[in-house]
């Protein structure tokens, strides 16, 4: 059974269902019905995973069958194992007061057109709303982060200090007409300041995303390559579509995660590469 189906676990005689939550989020008729399974079916314990699934344990084999299909009845399935792409994760967007863009329907649109598709590895995908990412998807094979460029409207600005408060880079000076002056080489593009301007005087003049390739979060943990800075929210799927066919295409036998592949490839080639057509911000 769980050769068929790899999020089927067997311990001990009894089977592990692995179940996949879009971008993290479960309503809460799929948490009654999550905890419904468990207690009627297994030990009524249940595990969240890093990658924001839902294990079930302990079911019997004779329930498995009934288990997904209850699970199927709330829209939910079995899902994030093996070899393509696994459950992909996001952190919780704009519910985040930090957050400058809310990266949950973007984290929807890329498990509806990738979800579990088939790879000759695995390749796990996160998406954060900021470059201060809870989710951590510099450590993901495909790392996508919300990066805002920020512009200060000097006749708006007071000089009330608030976004030199919160600015963790130090990025942000007054100037002698006591108006906020950003220094772009410092700035990480998380938009903190714009959130914290009481008076609105800082605006998004620029909006995207940095895409992150091969990284690992096992031992050795490895940070990803950049392998664009800023690019538009809507060229995102199609850039993650290029980037798995080329995967897909490309990857030797041995290259199980994109950590090697792209060590092997070299980021500057799958720039060249990958990001024709795309236009890039910064």
């Amino acid at each position: 059974m769980s050769k068929k189906r790899p999020y089927l676990t067997k311990t001990d005689g009894d089977y592990e269902i692995k179940v996949r939550v879009k971008a993290g989020c479960l309503s809460t008729d799929q948490l009654q019905a999550i905890r419904d399974i468990s207690k009627d079916y297994g030990k009524g314990e249940i595990h969240l995973t890093v990658r924001q699934e839902v294990l079930l344990f302990n079911i019997k084999e004779e329930f498995v069958e009934q288990a997904l299909k209850r699970l199927d009845a709330v829209g939910l399935r079995g899902g994030s194992a093996g070899f393509r792409v696994r459950n992909i994760t996001c952190c919780v967007g704009a519910r985040c007061k930090n957050c400058a863009w809310d990266p949950l329907l973007l984290a929807r649109e890329l498990d509806e057109k990738f979800g579990e598709m088939e790879l000759p590895g695995a390749v796990k995908i996160a998406v954060a709303g900021c470059p201060f990412p809870c989710n951590r998807p510099q450590f993901n094979d495909i790392g996508i982060i919300g990066r805002v460029k920020p512009y200060v409207d000097i006749d708006k600005c007071d000089g009330c200090g608030k976004c030199i408060e919160v600015c963790k880079m130090n990025a942000i000076t007054l100037n002698k007409q006591n108006k906020a002056v950003i220094n772009q080489k410092k700035c990480k593009l998380c938009g903190r300041c714009m959130l914290n301007c009481p008076i609105s005087a800082i605006s998004a003049e620029i909006q995207g995303v940095t895409i992150i390739l091969g990284g690992c979060g096992s031992w050795p943990a490895f940070s990803g390559e950049i392998l664009t800075k800023m690019i538009k929210v809507e060229d995102t799927v199609p850039l993650v579509g290029k980037i798995l066919e080329y995967y897909k295409e490309n990857a030797l036998s041995e290259e199980k995660r994109l950590r090697p592949f792209v060590k092997r490839i070299g980021i500057e080639k799958l720039r060249k590469e990958l990001l024709q057509g795309i236009e890039v911000l910064m």
